[in-house]
C-alpha cells in the first residue's frame, strides 16, 4: 500500500467517508483556477474541527503526504484552490464555519476559517449590531481568515485587515496546537483585545506562510459612524492625478481621511460596469483608443473614491470641506445617487460585483458567478509603492505600459490603506476560452513582476504565478525562513512551494 493510500484510509477513519473526496469531477474543479494550471490534487479533506485538522496533519506527517490548506477557496486571481505543487491533498476548511465569540463593548468577533464576509455581515445585521467588519472588493463568499492571512485589503479604517486581528489558534504541520498572544495562557481575559501578548509575537509567522494552519482568529470590529458620506471625484489626466494624490496623502496623514480610498483608472472603471464592447470594436482587442476617449469625455482619466466619516454632522461637514478644498481646481465631484435602502461598503456591506473577472468573456456574467467554472482569465499583480506622487508615477508607468505590450488592457488601481504606502494592483483580464490567451497573460504577468522588482517595487501579495525564489534578497532572511520551516514542518508536508517555502 502506498503512502497516499494508507493516509486516505486513516483520513476516512478520522473524518468519515463523506469528507474524504476523491471523485474525479470534484478534483477537476479544485484543480481549476483563473489561469492555466497543471497541478493535480489526489483528494480533498473536509475537517470540521481543530481536533480533526490536527488528526489530518498527523496522518500527513506519518505518511509524508503533502497537504495544502484553503478556507473558502475564493482566492480568485491569485490561484483559487490550486496548490503550488503537484500531488498535494487539499485541506478544505469550509465546514469550520462557526462564529465563536462576539463582544459589542470591546468590538471584536472570533471566527473559524469557514466564516465568510457575507456570513459575518448577515450575523451582525440580524443582531442589530452597531459594529461592522471590514469588507473586501472580492467575493462575499471569501473567508475572513483566508483573506486576512493573505494580507488582503478592504474598505474603512481597518482596511489593512491583518493589522486588526489577534488571538490566532494554529495547528502546526506536526499536529501540535499553539495560540498567539495572551490566548496561550489559561483564562486570559485580554486574549481577544491585546495582540502582542508576552514575549515574541508569533502572529506574523502564520501570515503569507506555510508554517501552520490557522483554525481561529479574532477580528477587531469598527463602530458605524453617525456621519458617513461617500465621495467620487474624477480627474481628466495623469498630471492632475499626481497632484491630487499628494494632497490626499496629507489629509490621510493628518487624520482627515481615516478610511481607505482608491484611485481607479478608466479601464478599471469600465470593467466593473460592463463587459468588453466586442460589437462596438468589431471584435478587435485590446480596447482601441477611440473607445476610451469617448468614455473619458464623461468619466475622466481617473476616479478617486472613498468616504468621510465623523462622530457628528458638524465635524463631518468640516472634514468634507477640507476634502473639497484639497481637490479644488484639479478634480470634479461625481454626484452619487443612492436608493433609500442603500448600505455602504464603508459600513461593511459586501460587494457582489464580480464583473471585472468577466471583462473579456463573450457571454454575459451568470446570476451566480464563479470565475473558475466559467473559464474567466484573471490574474492579479500587486506591489507596494511609497505614497508619493513621484513613486506612484514611476510604478504606474510600468503598470500602464507592460500590459499593452501583450495586447491586454492596462487595468490599474492604487489602494490607499494607510498614509505612507499605496498598494498598486494591476488586473490582467482575458478569456481562457480564446486560444493562446493563457500563455500571453502569464507572460505579461511575469514581465510585470520582473520590471517592478528591477525598479525597486516588490510584491505585497503573491499568487501561484509568483516566483519568490527569484526575488533578490540582500540579507540572510531566506536561510532563516528555511530553518523555521524545517523546525516547524520537518517532513515538509504543509503547502510545499507556497511563498518560497
Amino acid at each position: 500500500m502506498s503512502g497516499l493510500e494508507a493516509a486516505l484510509a486513516e483520513w476516512r477513519s478520522a473524518l468519515g467517508e463523506a469528507h474524504v473526496i476523491t471523485e474525479p469531477e470534484a478534483l477537476a474543479s479544485a484543480e481549476t483556477a483563473t489561469f492555466a494550471t497543471t497541478q493535480r490534487i489526489p483528494a480533498i479533506l473536509r475537517p470540521s474541527s481543530t481536533a480533526e485538522v490536527q488528526a489530518c496533519l498527523r496522518i500527513a506527517q506519518s505518511h509524508a503526504v503533502p497537504v495544502y490548506p484553503v478556507s473558502g477557496g475564493r482566492n480568485w486571481g491569485y490561484g483559487s484552490r490550486v496548490p503550488p505543487r503537484d500531488g498535494c491533498v487539499l485541506l478544505e476548511l469550509a465546514r469550520m464555519n462557526r462564529i465563536l465569540a462576539y463582544d459589542e463593548k470591546l468590538a471584536y468577533l472570533t471566527v473559524e476559517p469557514g466564516v465568510t464576509f457575507r456570513q459575518a455581515y448577515t450575523w451582525l445585521k440580524e443582531r442589530g449590531s452597531p459594529l461592522f467588519i471590514t469588507t473586501i472588493g472580492g467575493s462575499p463568499e471569501g473567508s475572513l481568515i483566508g483573506n486576512a492571512l493573505e494580507r488582503g485589503d478592504g474598505r474603512g479604517p481597518h482596511a489593512d485587515i491583518f493589522n486588526h486581528v489577534c488571538g490566532l489558534e494554529v495547528v502546526l504541520p506536526t499536529g501540535e496546537r499553539v495560540e498567539t498572544g495572551h490566548a496561550r495562557f489559561p483564562n486570559a481575559h485580554s486574549a481577544p483585545v491585546y495582540r502582542w501578548g508576552l514575549g515574541p509575537s508569533l502572529d506574523g509567522l502564520f501570515s503569507q506562510s506555510a508554517l501552520g494552519v490557522v483554525t481561529r482568529m479574532t477580528f477587531w470590529l469598527v463602530k458605524k459612524a453617525p456621519y458617513l458620506r461617500e465621495f467620487v471625484f474624477s480627474v481628466k489626466d495623469d498630471e492632475h492625478l499626481w497632484e491630487v494624490m499628494d494632497r490626499l496623502q496629507a489629509l490621510a496623514l493628518e487624520g482627515t481621511l481615516r478610511n481607505s480610498f482608491f484611485f481607479w483608472n478608466d479601464v478599471k472603471a469600465l470593467s466593473v460596469g460592463m463587459q468588453y464592447p466586442y460589437q462596438a470594436t468589431h471584435g478587435r482587442t485590446p480596447l482601441p483608443g477611440f473607445f476610451l476617449d469617448t468614455f473619458r469625455e464623461d468619466f475622466g482619466r481617473w476616479a478617486i473614491s472613498g468616504a468621510v466619516t465623523a462622530p457628528d454632522e458638524e465635524l463631518g461637514a468640516l472634514l468634507e470641506r477640507r476634502l473639497a478644498t484639497a481637490v479644488e481646481g484639479l478634480a470634479r465631484r461625481i454626484v452619487l445617487e443612492r436608493d433609500a435602502d442603500y448600505e455602504s461598503p464603508f459600513h461593511g456591506k459586501p460587494s457582489d460585483n464580480m464583473a471585472m473577472a468577466y471583462w473579456r468573456k463573450r457571454n454575459p456574467m451568470p446570476p451566480e458567478p464563479h470565475p473558475d467554472r466559467d473559464q474567466c482569465g484573471f490574474i492579479w499583480c500587486s506591489v507596494a509603492v511609497p505614497f508619493t506622487s513621484e513613486r506612484a508615477r514611476e510604478a504606474c508607468g510600468i503598470a500602464s505600459r507592460v500590459p499593452r505590450m501583450f495586447a491586454l488592457e492596462a487595468n490599474v488601481a492604487f489602494l490607499a490603506l494607510a498614509p505612507r504606502c499605496l498598494y498598486l494592483v494591476v488586473a490582467l483580464a482575458y478569456d481562457r476560452e480564446t486560444a493562446g490567451e493563457d500563455a500571453r497573460a502569464m507572460a505579461c504577468y511575469q514581465a510585470l513582476q520582473r520590471e517592478f522588482t528591477q525598479t525597486g517595487y516588490y510584491p505585497m501579495r503573491l499568487g501561484l504565478p509568483g516566483f519568490p525564489e527569484e526575488l533578490p534578497v540582500q540579507d540572510d532572511s531566506r536561510a532563516l525562513l528555511k530553518r523555521l520551516k524545517q523546525a516547524l514542518d520537518p517532513a515538509g508536508i504543509l503547502a510545499p512551494g507556497r511563498y518560497g517555502f
